[in-house]
């Protein structure tokens, strides 16, 4: 069946936006909703009991609006509700340990405005074993296409596939997105500029790239549209340019080594702090 997890804070708009949109994903799947409010260890360790009760109760009271929301979504949904104590990010690692997907909310209402819960959503993202998705405070329901970064690599590969089962499910184009920023290339930052003949070779080689990258779809998404897109440019603008305006981006996140639990890669950290549509980064 797989799993859906959601964070569940329905105080302001965007946690019920995030419910809905997992709830409308567990109904298009199949998938169990789990709906998880975690209360933070610092309020039990205050030692403040009527503060503890208080918010306890505050949790249970989310929880029960967070599945009210969902059932309206789809009333026949397996739903269940957790309501953990312990340090946020933690809690929401260990459960995606079991889930195919993982949802959380943002404040963010796109463009440059402030979002508050900016550096959480990033900490989950990069803690996360499962495919996360960000669900910003934005309508999407005038936009159509499932956007994607191409890059070639193996996490790019399973973006790439991720969003191409979504572009199915919603019948609507898959827009194939792959960038390259001429100031990473050797000498560029330094301004010596690029001949016209490197310039057509790296082109030529971008298409290449792009062309490779989605053959298997001919296999396993036979008849799917694609907007092919290869960009001169920095990524991380070209992607939030096409999920300016598509319903869904996917990205790829390449975050190594042992601070791999709070760093994400450039790329899908960039479209993170800038989120124009609700994203999803794949590792």
């Amino acid at each position: 069946m797989g799993e859906i997890v959601v964070g569940v804070s329905v105080a302001e708009r965007a946690g019920l936006l995030a419910v809905r949109w997992a709830a409308e994903r567990a109904s298009v799947r199949g998938s169990r909703l789990r709906l998880l409010h975690v209360v933070d260890e610092a309020i039990e360790a205050s030692g403040d009991a009527d503060m503890l009760l208080a918010v306890l109760d505050a949790a249970r009271e989310s929880l029960a609006v967070a599945e009210d929301a969902a059932r309206a979504v789809d009333a026949s949904l397996e739903i269940v509700s957790d309501l953990e104590q312990g340090a946020p990010i933690t809690q929401f690692e260990r459960c995606s340990r079991e889930a195919d997907l993982l949802v959380v909310a943002s404040d963010s209402h796109g463009g440059k405005r402030p979002s508050r819960r900016g550096v959480h959503s990033l900490r989950i993202a990069a803690a996360s074993h499962a495919p996360v998705a960000v669900v910003p405070d934005i309508d999407v329901s005038g936009r159509s296409g499932v956007a994607v970064g191409i890059d070639g690599s193996e996490v790019g590969a399973r973006a790439l596939e991720f969003a191409a089962d979504e572009a199915s499910r919603r019948g609507c184009p898959l827009i194939a997105v792959h960038a390259w920023d001429l100031a990473l290339m050797a000498g560029g930052e330094y301004g010596y500029g690029v001949s016209s003949f490197a310039m057509d070779d790296l082109t030529r080689a971008a298409h290449e790239v792009l062309v490779d990258a989605l053959a298997p779809l001919d296999r396993s998404h036979p008849g799917l549209e694609i907007d092919r897109r290869v960009i001169a440019g920095d990524p991380v603008i070209a992607l939030a340019e096409a999920a300016a305006e598509a319903e869904l981006l996917v990205v790829g996140s390449h975050g190594r080594s042992a601070l791999a639990r709070f760093l994400l890669g450039s790329v899908s950290h960039g479209v993170l702090a800038r989120l124009e549509a609700p994203t999803v980064v794949v590792r």
